[in-house]
């Protein structure tokens, strides 16, 4: 090697390479010559004169030294995979031996692992990692660990994952123990045990690694406040800083804010929220203008709240993006001031992914007020429509107050099913190898003949009814999932749940709020209408939707809000909302004075509830009407309006039409999930000539609470035990008598 070859090498360093020149294998022997070839092998890398250096690297010979030989072919094989020749570094690390150098030989069988997983060959990564023992090194068989607990991970065998990353120590690699950690308190949640995972999470310090103990905080504090501890949630929030993750940073922020809204603090939670940055997190960042925008509407400033709204980017957030487009529209179709149809009906065009129910509506009504011919119809049917969002509004299940209040009365729901359902939505061993999902199914399969046809109606002031099966309508069917706050009755388990025709033979699975729609997203997701137009816009905004949201859209329904029924008797003017009855309160609380006190609170609810729907129920009466009549005046005169009148008036009635139901069938105390879709929609599934159904998207397994067992199921105990081993969930036997005939 010519040193006059290498420009740039101050005095000293010419010197050193000098030096080392001068050590000969025939002078100076074998030993000292390897080690200047290493020595100066280091030097040549240094300065950058990477051939120089593999070529002086490669005259050390395994006989010379076998630890510098080692070492020698780490930095060779890490010079050639530099160069891209992949496939010879692989063979230098593997030439490298434990007995050469454990430590050296645990780094190349990493840098092996490395290379192979990023070539795809998983199995050949996972040997290689696996080759590596923690008294070789520490550190690396700590890296080892936490990719071999990824690999696992990433391939459904969570249970060998932790196990993994359950082997690394802080003292070896703080970074990779809190990631660890992370990684396994999550998979923790996801098997619902909570308590172990928030002691891995809560084990992560600042020191360790500040990103993982951001996200480890702002996953405490989002547990924390689905268990109802709002205090203990804020505090894990406030231990986030910026400089140490922004996008936890940004997240908690917006908890923090929530927080702050819930109990009063109106000023304070709108700093939190304009501390959110875009660069920080865009999702949190569109999130927080929202709600920002949303409090300033309602302090009446409304040129602020529409800049606010119109700062969210359909790129920052597809959700948030909708709602504020939904929201402006709202603002330019009944805002006085700036009333404004036609921008109304364009913001309400672009809320389609979000709202297609309800922006379907306004765009029609928008149409209808944009003429002054049809313009007095246009605001009756505004009115008449968002009269029905108010009552759906009233009718909703709020599983927690804003206080966060976890002993709400209503704060679980029981769904009633037979044994063998049960089993398929239990088993995580099936076939598919997958939680199972519960059923939406059509509307056929119910059990009352008046389904669909008691709204119109009572709003007609019909007294006597009659029923005739209504025409199949392909482009709004429905589908139901029906549940009861009545989480142990004998009446239900008689009912539902039948195996081979045996009166009480089946389960009720109780679940809890996770399961449902807890918030209330401000839309009617559970309704889509299929026309030319809906076509039409979902085709306009078909580009802004990725390939996993097409995907996931095209398989399962995502988690949709509960409605309680409304039993209705038309001769005497009777209505009742679903409700609890005084016996779960007494089952429930054991104590007379506190199931009296329970009961007393929970009537003054459902009282107040109950003048809240039939007031606004009245004035949509009245309402229905007016347009009813309108509707006749117009017949023979235009054509076209009338046409209008009758889409509207089935189009707005939707979202009610299935929540009427006939006293007779108040024992039951129905609520329900409802799809309403066409039957083009690719989620509804079929198996012919048995099953019409849509699938929900969060697995059962995961959201349960607990599992009553029928008087005539009790031999099922064992088996529904076994597949719940390792959950917390509760079995238990119903507490009703029954004789089995």
């Amino acid at each position: 090697m010519n040193i006059d070859d290498m420009e740039g090498l101050d005095k000293e360093t010419r010197k050193k390479i000098e030096e080392l020149q001068k050590v000969t294998r025939e002078k100076d022997g074998n030993a000292f010559f390897a080690q200047a070839q290493f020595n100066l092998g280091a030097l040549l890398l240094e300065k950058k004169y990477f051939e120089k250096a593999l070529n002086t690297l490669s005259n050390i010979e395994h006989s010379h030294s076998p630890n510098l030989y080692a070492a020698a072919q780490y930095h060779i094989g890490d010079l050639l995979e530099r160069n891209g020749d992949t496939k010879l570094a692989l063979q230098v690390w593997g030439d490298i031996h434990h007995s050469d150098n454990p430590e050296i030989y645990a780094a190349s069988q990493s840098y092996i692992g490395f290379v192979l997983s990023e070539s795809n060959d998983n199995e050949g990564a996972l040997l290689a990692w696996r080759n590596i023992k923690y008294i070789d090194s520490p550190e690396q068989y700590a890296q080892a660990q936490f990719n071999i607990g990824v690999y696992l991970s990433q391939n459904l065998n969570k249970k060998e994952a932790l196990l993994s990353w359950n082997n690394i120590n802080r003292l070896d690699n703080p970074a990779l123990y809190a990631q660890a950690q992370f990684n396994i308190g999550n998979i923790l949640l996801e098997n619902n045990k909570v308590e172990d995972a928030l002691l891995a999470l809560d084990s992560i310090e600042k020191n360790d690694d500040a990103e993982a103990y951001s996200r480890a905080q702002l996953k405490i504090g989002n547990t924390l406040l689905e268990r109802g501890d709002h205090q203990s949630a804020l505090l894990a929030w406030c231990n986030i800083e910026h400089s140490n993750n922004p996008e936890a940073y940004a997240k908690a922020q917006f908890k923090i804010a929530s927080f702050l809204l819930d109990f009063g603090q109106n000023q304070a939670a709108l700093l939190a929220w304009q501390r959110i940055e875009r660069l920080d997190d865009k999702e949190a960042y569109a999130k927080a203008q929202f709600n920002i925008a949303v409090l300033l509407n309602k302090n009446s400033n409304i040129e602020d709240a529409l800049n606010a709204f119109r700062n969210i980017k359909h790129d920052d957030d597809v959700e948030a993006y909708g709602k504020a487009q939904y929201a402006i529209g709202k603002i330019f179709i009944s805002d006085n001031n700036l009333k404004d149809y036609l921008t109304a009906k364009d913001s309400f065009a672009l809320a389609k992914n979000i709202f297609p129910y309800e922006a379907k509506c306004y765009v029609e009504v928008c149409d209808l007020l944009a003429k002054e011919s049809t313009t007095e119809i246009g605001m009756k049917y505004l009115y008449f429509f968002e009269k029905i969002l108010k009552i759906v509004g009233v009718l909703k299940i709020k599983f927690l107050d804003v206080k966060g209040d976890i002993n709400n009365p209503e704060r679980k729901m029981a769904h009633y099913t037979n044994t063998d359902v049960a089993n398929i939505l239990l088993d995580s061993n099936n076939k598919d190898n997958r939680a199972g999902h519960l059923r939406l199914n059509t509307i056929t399969n119910m059990n009352d003949p008046s389904e669909g046809q008691l709204l119109e109606s009572f709003l007609k002031d019909e007294k006597n009814l009659s029923y005739n099966t209504p025409d199949f309508d392909e482009n709004s069917h429905a589908f139901f999932s029906c549940f009861t706050f009545n989480h142990d009755s004998l009446n239900q388990f008689r009912l539902y749940g039948k195996k081979d025709y045996q009166e009480a033979s089946g389960v009720s699975l109780v679940f809890n709020q996770t399961f449902f729609q807890n918030k209330n997203l401000g839309g009617l997701s559970f309704v889509t209408v299929s026309s030319e137009l809906n076509n039409v816009l979902v085709e306009n905004n078909a580009d802004f939707m990725s390939e996993e949201e097409q995907d996931y859209n095209n398989k399962a329904i995502g988690k949709q809000p509960v409605m309680r029924c409304v039993y209705i008797d038309a001769k005497s003017g009777y209505i009742q909302l679903a409700q609890r009855n005084k016996l779960t309160f007494y089952r429930e609380l054991g104590s007379t004075d506190a199931a009296d006190e329970g009961w007393a609170s929970y009537q003054k609810f459902i009282k107040k509830k109950t003048k809240e729907f039939q007031k606004h129920f009245e004035e949509l009466k009245s309402l229905y009407k007016e347009l009813v009549n309108e509707k006749e005046k117009m017949r023979g005169k235009n054509q076209e309006v009338v046409k209008i009148h009758e889409r509207l008036l089935d189009e707005t009635l939707l979202p009610l039409k299935y929540l009427i139901k006939h006293s007779a069938f108040q024992e039951e105390q129905e609520c329900r999930m409802i799809y309403i879709t066409s039957l083009k929609d690719p989620k509804v599934k079929m198996d012919f000539g048995k099953f019409l159904y849509v699938e929900y998207d969060a697995d059962v397994k995961t959201h349960l609470d607990k599992i009553y067992i029928a008087p005539a199921a009790t031999q099922y105990q064992p088996y529904l035990a076994k597949l719940l081993c390792d959950t917390n969930v509760k079995v238990e036997l119903s507490n009703n008598p029954y004789r089995q005939t």
